[in-house]
């Protein structure tokens, strides 16, 4: 097959596919776990929340199911131009501001990046400006500090970007308040705790067993609270050392070398 007709080929294949792409094809393949399905339909999908699916699905990938780096990234930058689309169909989208934010977040983890990090943090803040009653995009401050903190230090973390303990506490802290349904941010909010010190592990068992005791609303829920049963496990027998190992393996990128 020649290049020309090779390309022909692919492109009629792109096409077919976006023909096929049906509203909500990409929300109910995230929902169902099919992570792949959802990345794949997501990207051509006719709607915002489509692509947000998309992308979502694309980063969950890129994060939790892929050991390396420069997979990850590539999937990451996909994600991030699947977000840009949504905002694209629907500026000012909220979860797609949020969304396209935690993921360049993750890529600046990946690319030991500053630039990527404040970039990462300005999204969020965006974010929680559309909306301040938002417990996901509160507690992503929150990772966003203690990430910053449990991976540079408190000193160069301060220094550096601006990252403190105490806000990466108060921002995860203001999320709780208000109740979020689900796994994610108790989850999110454990797996901190345990990054930023051992004797945090009471509290983040406490958060684990909310996580375990949450609906899970799509797959990337129930993959969130599998994370969560796995570390509440180490932490139930008492093995707090075994337990932040884990819990840092099965953070986003945790995986990746």
């Amino acid at each position: 097959m020649t290049l020309f007709v090779s390309m022909i080929a692919s492109l009629a294949m792109m096409t077919s596919i976006a023909a096929e792409t049906q509203p909500g094809q990409a929300e109910q393949a995230l929902a169902a776990g099919r992570f792949a399905e959802a990345a794949l339909v997501g990207r051509t999908a006719p709607t915002a929340s489509g692509r947000i699916a998309g992308g979502r699905a694309t980063s969950t990938l890129a994060a939790y199911n892929t050991a390396d780096k420069v997979k990850a990234k590539q999937m990451l930058l996909l994600a991030e131009s699947d977000f840009a689309s949504a905002l694209k169909l629907e500026p000012g989208n909220q979860p797609a501001t949020l969304q396209q934010a935690i993921t360049v977040g993750y890529r600046a983890k990946l690319e030991n990046s500053p630039g990527l990090a404040r970039q990462a943090k300005a999204g969020i803040e965006a974010a929680i400006a559309k909306n301040p009653g938002d417990p996901l995009a509160l507690a992503a401050l929150g990772g966003w500090h203690g990430e910053s903190v449990a991976t540079l230090g408190s000193f160069i973390a301060g220094t550096a970007l601006g990252a403190k303990k105490a806000e990466s506490i108060r921002w995860f802290d203001k999320a709780m308040a208000l109740d979020p349904q689900g796994p994610a941010v108790p989850t999110f909010y454990a797996f901190t705790l345990l990054a930023l010190d051992a004797g945090n592990a009471p509290k983040a068992k406490a958060l684990l067993t909310r996580a375990g005791s949450q609906p899970a609303s799509d797959g990337f829920d129930r993959l969130l609270q599998g994370n969560a049963r796995d570390v509440l496990a180490l932490l139930a027998k008492g093995d707090v050392s075994a337990a932040r190992v884990l819990a840092k393996r099965r953070s986003p990128l945790g995986a990746v070398s």
